[in-house]
């Protein structure tokens, strides 16, 4: 633990920061960015940088930024206290993350990072100064890290005044923000609230995945015309940022490359990544078969065992991949993972740490003299579009959009090292049954996207490098829909926190819109589960619960099978149907329920359920 803080040591330019943090130097584009927020103390509305080029740095920036100004008189500050960064995913493998947490640690004792010398003087000075932020500067560390993923997490920093990053889903950003937290008692919800709304510095990572957020923001502060600002104006109210690699979010005040930034070497080799592209088109049905098929085939022309990851739109649908591809690989020819995101934190740990494995994973920093004793396949739905820092050799893919296409793309070849790189695109249309050209998620737009491939191609593999894929795939077709408009009496309603009125509005569809919000209940095993009105102890950690779609919950247990759900104050057992099991709610299962397996949420799956708690 750091003692104090000393404001005296000067501060170093984000460039040494940056170098001694990590051991290279920043792209232009980052140290141009660092110097733009210095200078105009703002952030610009939107930062549109390519895949694979480093937006991770963001954080960096945004931390460098807050100590920069840690001197000032707290009415002059204009750097937020606390640094939000939240994703529209449950990502299992999550590059932002470890970062952050790497930085906590290195502020608070750069040798246990091995960071010495000048390095270590750089990064200290940075960590004495958000040090002096803290209202007990005493026996803190410099910057705190909490992670908000799970239905329950309920972590919040001890003191609003200490600089801290929060790493948060959609819902638990945005469930926060208005007084609904989900995961939180009651009696915590304002502090959680305040929190999220006021010195706040919010970065939306893809935020084409978040649209409706960014109008909520701006529609809340309408709703309280008469409220004085408690902080500095650009304190009292979130600022975000949209950090966007698949472009068209609003246009206006937008960071991106520059012709230098494209000139540099490293961004050159990764714009220029060569990503060939093979399309298949096969007959309508279970699209598991055919992708499981475009993975043996990619892999049988390798030559030597590789990695591939294979993207399905569905966790029904990944499932059936991965179970096409145990059966016809053995465990001596492919380590085969399975990646749907419906998975308690306590077995997600072991796949993630043979995904970024130094030698058998497909990490983008992975030791690549290492040769592999067998090919790797991942076969993932949507949590690895996002802020998974992998570089796969080879990639199968689900027909999709064109803001999904490109980010999956980015998993492939991302760096640029691997010539032998190819991918395959899955074109399998819905059912005729279904009655329409309507794709889960992704409605409709598949077709456009199909269309634009076999004009680029015209029966040929396309090349989709970062710096050619937007001209191929031209706009993005997706239609975020509508979010309900929130009005002061809703906003009223939500502020009672200890006794909410009946009937209320629920928050998510505020944030997610109506289409695309996904009402999701809270699950956990127990070998014991106490009766109606008893108390549930231990309270519920974050490793041992899943989130599933409400749903699926009912559909595999069915509206009149009894369940114990755990009241507001995180012990009370309340014994109800399955019909009055509401979004945002915790429900613990009997072991012996079964409906998860070692890879998350399987309703199919009669096996017990490891009790996390003992």
């Amino acid at each position: 633990m750091r003692q104090g803080g000393d404001l005296e040591a000067p501060l170093p330019p984000f460039e040494a920061f940056y170098r001694a943090l990590n051991r290279r130097e920043p792209l232009p584009w980052q140290a141009r960015l660092a110097k733009v927020v210095a200078e105009s103390e703002a952030w610009p509305a939107e930062i549109g940088v390519p895949t694979g080029l480093g937006k991770t740095a963001c954080l960096d920036i945004a931390i460098w930024w807050l100590a920069s100004q840690a001197h000032r008189d707290p009415g002059r500050r204009t750097a937020p206290t606390r640094i939000w960064w939240v994703v529209n995913r449950r990502l299992l493998v999550d590059a932002v993350t470890d970062h952050a947490e790497f930085i906590g640690r290195a502020l608070a004792e750069p040798a246990s990072e091995g960071i010495t010398g000048d390095s270590a003087r750089a990064v200290s000075s940075v960590g004495d100064r958000l040090l002096r932020l803290a209202a007990d500067p005493k026996g803190s560390n410099p910057l705190e890290v909490i992670r908000l993923r799970g239905g329950v997490a309920s972590g919040r920093p001890v003191d609003p005044s200490r600089p801290a990053v929060l790493l948060s889903t959609l819902p638990m950003y945005g469930s926060r923000l208005l007084f609904r937290g989900f995961g939180t008692t009651r009696s915590m919800r304002p502090v959680d609230a305040a929190l999220a709304g006021t010195d706040s510095l919010v970065m939306l990572d893809e935020a084409h995945l978040v649209p409706h957020l960014r109008t909520l923001i701006a529609d809340l502060r309408e709703c309280t015309p008469g409220a004085g600002p408690v902080l500095p104006q650009r304190r009292s109210s979130p600022r975000l940022v949209a950090l966007t690699a698949t472009g068209d979010v609003r246009g206006g005040n937008r960071f991106e490359l520059d012709a230098d930034d494209k000139l540099h070497p490293v961004v050159r080799q990764r714009l220029d990544a060569a990503k060939p592209v093979e399309l298949r088109v096969v007959r309508p049905g279970d699209a598991g078969p055919p992708l499981a098929t475009a993975a043996l085939d990619l892999l049988g022309r390798a030559g030597r065992p590789s990695a591939c990851v294979v993207f399905a739109n569905t966790p029904r649908t990944a499932r059936s991949a991965f179970a096409h591809l145990g059966a016809r690989m053995t465990d001596d020819q492919a380590q085969i993972l399975l990646l749907t995101g419906i998975v308690r934190e306590h077995d997600a740990e072991g796949i993630r740490e043979r995904v970024v494995d130094p030698v058998h994973g497909m990490a983008a920093n992975r030791l690549t003299p290492e040769r592999r004793q067998r090919h790797l396949i991942v076969v993932a739905t949507q949590t690895l579009e996002v802020g998974a820092d992998i570089d796969a050799e080879y990639l199968v893919t689900e027909a999709c959009g064109v803001r999904a296409l490109t980010q999956r793309l980015g998993r492939l070849n991302r760096l640029g090292r691997f010539r032998h790189a190819r991918g395959i695109y899955v074109h399998c249309p819905p059912r005729p049954d279904r009655g329409s050209q309507s794709w889960p998620v992704y409605g409709p737009e598949p077709v456009s996207v199909l269309a634009r491939l076999q004009a680029a191609g015209n029966g040929s593999p396309v090349d989709l490098p970062p710096r050619r894929v937007a001209g191929v795939l031209g706009a993005p077709g997706d239609d975020p829909g509508r979010a309900p408009q929130i009005l002061p009496g809703i906003l009223r309603e939500w502020t009672k926190t200890t006794t909410p009125p009946d009937g209320e509005a629920p928050v998510e569809p505020y944030f997610s819109g109506i289409a695309g919000a996904e009402h999701r209940v809270s699950l956990l095993w127990r070998c014991h589960v106490p009766g109606d009105g008893e108390w549930l102890w231990p309270r519920p950690a974050e490793r041992e619960v899943i989130a599933v779609p409400r749903r699926d919950f009912r559909t595999a247990l069915g509206e009149d099978e009894r369940v114990h759900r755990i009241d507001p104050d995180g012990v009370t057992i309340r014994e109800v149907a399955v019909s009055a099991v509401r979004a945002g709610d915790t429900v613990v299962l009997a072991s012996d329920r079964g409906l998860m397996d070692g890879y998350g949420w399987n309703p199919e799956s009669s096996q017990p359920v490891m009790d996390l708690s003992l």
